[in-house]
Formats: structure tokens, sequence, C-alpha cells
């Protein structure tokens, strides 16, 4: 689906990019002499007076009229080196990163466009046909999970007739494409509870109040916290996949007594559909802590998302897997989940997402099995100066089926939750920017001992953005 010759042509008439275009040889000559040699007067060091400013801006406006001729008439080469002396006159001048995006795609640079398009961006987030620029470029780079994104937000902004056919056809051709991705993060993370435990100083057990020892009450710390996931997905057939993938997370903390590390894998087959995706997996999973196993587990999921139109997608899915605690044996038993979401673009620089779920743990003691549940609302906004913000409350709750026989009491536990997000689009090392999130969890338990309050801080890089 790359877009060249004609195919670029339509595809710049449909964005609207091409206009005022000059009809005859001899004023585009007269006008780049013109703009050189008031660059030359400028460069010499003569006073800027507040007229001479405005004759500036008038010929950087007529020369990048002149960009966009040259370019409209094949003449590339020509059309890069104005736009090169405009960019260093004037760095921040949106047009102009536009048209050297626009010639930067042209020849296959698609990095250098990228790097253009999120310039202007950074100044101006809602400007839908950078977005699709931008979408585009990252499509031709086989970037599909930044370009499938990208094309959703423009997908929620008021583009000329026809444009929006162009990107349901794009995340069409992604969905059938897309045979990889990647989510990368590491971050400083302070914690203030990084065992989740009480601030109480003695818990009742058999009826009788007992001293906590220090071990088993909250304790902060600063750790590192790494986490990534990785799928690939050969094709096996039109509209057939084969998904292969990993995800890790590891936090890290002084010593080894706090240190938290979850593997997962999966296996099984994507079939895509016109307007869905389902996903039958096989599963495993393994977690460590204070580097002793804690648990494992072996299991399936099955997991779809229906495209409701180009910029809203919904998802669900259903999973059951044996769990076993090898040194708390009560707690073995299997587990079943159910879940369900929406992401939604509300305009090009924002969109919200939603999400539920219940899940049913069973046990050998009565006291460990519980249901449980959760809800969440996140909405992401892109910020002019290049930052971006996530912010999302949710609300989780877990019932469990019997009284536990040391408190003698039925735990039910509610828990509340704040993460918000703050990312620096305006810092790209590599494929990576800048990220600081904070988040806030409070526990409340019919249980004193299961109560706690947690603030946490990661601040450090990300890859999704």
């Amino acid at each position: 689906m790359a877009l060249s010759g004609t195919a670029f042509a339509k595809w710049m008439q449909e964005m609207n990019i091409v206009t005022n275009q000059a009809g005859r040889r001899w004023v585009v000559v007269a006008r780049l002499t013109c703009s050189v040699a008031l660059a030359a007067t400028l460069s010499l060091g003569l006073a800027t007076s507040p007229a001479s400013a405005q004759v500036e801006g008038e010929t950087l406006a007529r020369s990048v009229e002149i960009a966009k001729a040259l370019i409209a008439r094949g003449r590339a080469a020509e059309a890069q080196a104005l736009l090169q002396d405009l960019a260093v006159r004037d760095p921040r001048n949106n047009d102009i990163d536009f048209l050297l995006g626009l010639l930067a795609i042209q020849s296959g640079d698609y990095d250098r466009a990228v790097r253009h398009f999120r310039a202007i961006l950074v100044r101006d987030p809602g400007a839908v046909r950078v977005r699709l620029e931008l979408a585009r470029a990252f499509y031709l780079d086989h970037d599909y999970d930044n370009a499938y994104r990208q094309f959703q937000f423009a997908r929620a902004g008021t583009s000329p007739p026809g444009v929006a056919a162009s990107i349901d056809r794009y995340l069409a051709a992604i969905r059938l494409e897309k045979n990889w991705s990647y989510d990368v993060s590491i971050a400083l993370a302070p914690d203030t509870n990084i065992n989740n435990a009480t601030s109480a100083r003695e818990a009742t057990l058999f009826g009788l109040p007992f001293q906590l020892d220090d071990s088993a009450r909250r304790k902060s710390g600063v750790g590192l916290a790494v986490g990534g996931a990785a799928e690939f997905a050969p094709q096996i057939g039109s509209r057939l996949r084969l998904r292969l993938g990993a995800s890790g997370q590891r936090r890290e903390y002084g010593g080894k007594a706090f240190d938290d590390t979850v593997v997962a894998l999966h296996a099984g087959p994507r079939l895509i559909l016109p307007r869905w995706d389902v996903s039958p997996v096989a599963t495993v999973f393994r977690r460590w802590y204070g580097g002793r196993l804690v648990n494992e587990g072996i299991g399936a999921r099955v997991e779809g998302t229906h495209q409701l139109d180009g910029r809203t997608a919904v998802t669900a899915g259903v999973s059951g897997q044996h769990i076993r605690f090898p040194h708390s044996p009560g707690q073995t038993g299997a587990a079943f989940a159910s879940w369900g979401g929406v992401v939604r673009a509300l305009a090009p620089a924002s969109s919200v997402t939603a999400r539920v779920g219940l899940g049913r743990q069973e046990a050998r003691a009565d006291a460990q099995a519980n249901w449980s549940g959760s809800a969440g609302v996140g909405y992401y906004r892109d910020l002019s100066g290049g930052f971006s913000i996530y912010i999302e409350p949710s609300l989780s709750f877990a019932r469990y089926d019997a009284a536990d026989p040391l408190f003698r009491r039925h735990r039910r536990d509610f828990g509340q939750e704040l993460q918000v997000a703050l990312l620096n689009r305006r810092i790209v090392l590599s494929r990576f920017t800048p990220r600081i999130a904070y988040t806030f969890t409070r526990r409340r338990s019919t249980i004193d001992l299961f109560q706690f309050s947690q603030s946490r801080v990661e601040v450090g890089l990300t890859s999704r953005f």
C-alpha cells in the first residue's frame, strides 16, 4: 500500500496539501531570487524594524509557496535545498517542517519524516493533516503499532471527503500485515510501600492482639522497574497468523527480600476477519518474590477485538488457568477471568479507555477462594509544548468464600487506585521518550492486616507513545 507516483499525487490531493501552485517558471525564479537576496541582506546585520520584519515574514511565506510549487513539479532536490535554508531562518515553522516531512517520505527516509511531523505536533497537537502523514510514515516504516494509533487519532478529526475511507483502508491493512510488536519501559521507582504491607503495629489473631514484627510492616525504598513485551506473528494463511509472545516485569530493590519478577509466554492462532480479530492462545507464567517461586500457572485464553469504526475498538476475553502455590498449598486451584474494554479516539489529540473485569480463584482452602473484580476509566491527551498526560482512576474488590481461621472473620477487600502519567514527546531518544508516572493505591479490608496504602513514582523511558 505504499503510495507513490499517481497514488501519491492522489493522496496529496485528498489531504489538500498542494495549494497555490505557481504557473510559470519565470515567476518561480523571480521569487526565489528575491528570497535569497533578502536573506543575504539580513545576514549583513542590518537593523530589524517592524516593517522589515513584516517584509521578511511575507518573503518567507512566498518562499514556502515556491517550495510547494517545486514539489508539485517533481523538482524535489531544489525544494529540499530551499526548505533547508528556510528551516535555518525559522526552525519552528510548521509549513517548512511539513514539506520537509513529505520530501523525507518521498525519499524513503521515514525516521526523518517522523521527526519533522512530531515537531509540528509538539507545537500543534490537533493538526489532523499532520497526524495523517505521521501515521503514513510509521506505516511505510512498518511500525504498525504507532501507525495504528496515529490513524485512530486522525480518524477522530474533521477530514476532507474520501480521507476517512483512506484511513479505514490503512487500518484494515495494518491488521493484516502486522507481524510483530513490542513495548519496553525502564524507570527508577521510589515506593512508600514496596511490600504492600500494613502500617499497623499489631494484629488480632484467634481473638488476641499480637505485636507485628518490623518485617511484616510497611517498608519504603527506591528500586528499578523494568518491563517489556514482544510478539511475533508470522502469516500461516490469508487471514490467519500464529502468535508467539513473551512478556516480563522486574522490580528490584536493595537486597533481594522484595524483588518481584513475573515472566509469561503465550502461543496460538489469530483469525483476522473484516471487523473482528479472534485469538485462542495457550498461556504459562511464573512469579518469583524475594528470590523464591511464589506461584506458577498454565492454561488458555480466548480474546477478541471488534473494530466498531476507525476510531473505536472494543475488546473482550475469557481465560482459565491452574495456578500452583508451592509454598502455600491451600491457595492452589483453578482461576477463571473475564474482561471487556473499549478504546475510543475523542479528537486528534485525545482518547478515552474503559475496562471491567471479573475473576474467580478456586483454592483447596475455602478461606483462600474468592471472587474479585475491577473497573477503570482512563483519559489521554497530547498537550502543546510536547507534553502528554494520562489519568486513570480505578476500583477493585475481592470477596473470600469462608472466614479465615486465624482472624475468625470473612475477608473482604475494597481497593482504590489513581494513576497519572506525563510524557515529554519533545525529547525522543531513538524510539524512547521520557515518562514520569505517579500511582496511589489504597486497599481497605475487613481484616486489618491486609489494609495498606501506597504511593509509587516511576521516572524513566517508554517506547509506547
